[in-house]
């Protein structure tokens, strides 16, 4: 699992403006608690992945691409740089976003959120990424698409809707398929 992850790292990176950085990268396995939580980047180039995801990509394509984006998507918060201070201390949880406990974290600590104009960014940096990789951005959108199928809105800051919108609006139409 944690060779297939650090691989599929190094494609994306590889096509990034950190191609030569490599290096700098440490790319975590998790088991996160809250299990739809698929990746998450914390600054100075660390990433954690979770391993359910990983043992899943292992051994389905579905699961793979899912990886893939996830990858993508925390790679792009990280040559970004939105993540300047992740943790704050006796911070309250603010709507439906990531809590300690979701983390693994102990109580008195507090993921601090990109802004959902961060998540968005991301997305549209990973998805370029894609593009570069020649992998098809339908299968970015059908992710997305799938997530709605099963009732899965996100959260405040990871709106499903808001980022199949974007997703829509930037991959091209399928060839034969009419807008």
């Amino acid at each position: 699992v944690e060779r297939l992850v650090r691989d599929e790292a190094a494609r994306v990176v590889a096509v990034t403006e950190d191609k030569n950085d490599l290096t700098r990268y440490q790319i975590f396995l998790s088991d996160f608690p809250r299990r739809d939580i698929l990746g998450l980047s914390v600054g100075q180039r660390r990433i954690y992945i979770s391993y359910e995801l990983g043992r899943l990509a292992l051994r389905n394509a579905r699961h793979r691409w899912l990886l893939r984006q996830t990858i993508a998507h925390e790679i792009a918060h990280e040559i970004a740089g939105h993540a300047k201070t992740n943790v704050s201390f006796n911070s309250a949880t603010v709507g439906r976003g990531v809590t300690s406990r979701d983390l693994g974290l102990p109580s008195n600590l507090r993921f601090q959120h990109y802004s959902p104009e961060k998540e968005l960014q991301a997305d549209l940096e990973g998805m370029k990424y894609w593009e570069k990789l020649n992998w098809d951005c339908r299968i970015w959108i059908r992710i997305l698409e799938e997530f709605q199928r099963q009732s899965y809105s996100g959260d405040i800051f990871h709106p499903t809707d808001q980022r199949l919108k974007q997703a829509t609006r930037v991959c091209p139409v399928e060839p034969g398929k009419k807008e």
